[in-house]
């Protein structure tokens, strides 16, 4: 988990885009990860995993916009995010958090990359 984390921080701090193959790869893994794991996340993971699914879900969108080969395959893949993203929320609160609470971690989560 901590290393999807690392990787997409670092990617949020890069200067230039990704490859094509490598949006895909690290998607992969996180899709690959979530479908093993999700069920045991803690809190402070299922937040954290949270933070990966909307930053793959707002790159994919974006590059989905382009006149690309590649541009199906990213809105898929941003449709999946969504998915995943949604049932991680379910679960927040399930936990008993708010929609407030919610926020307030991920922007908390956001200010350390």
């Amino acid at each position: 988990m901590q290393e999807l984390f690392d990787k997409m921080k670092e990617y949020l701090n890069m200067d230039t885009e990704i490859s094509f193959d490598e949006f895909d790869g690290y998607y992969k893994k996180v899709v690959a990860f979530l479908n093993d794991n999700w069920q045991e996340l803690n809190e402070e993971d299922t937040m954290h995993m949270l933070f990966i699914l909307d930053n793959l879900k707002s790159n994919g969108e974006d590059r989905a916009k382009r006149k690309e080969k590649e541009a199906k395959k990213y809105a898929k893949m941003a449709q999946r995010t969504e998915i995943w993203a949604n049932a991680l929320i379910k679960r927040l609160r399930d936990a008993g958090l708010t929609d407030e609470e919610i926020g307030k971690r991920y922007e908390a989560i956001y200010e350390t990359v």
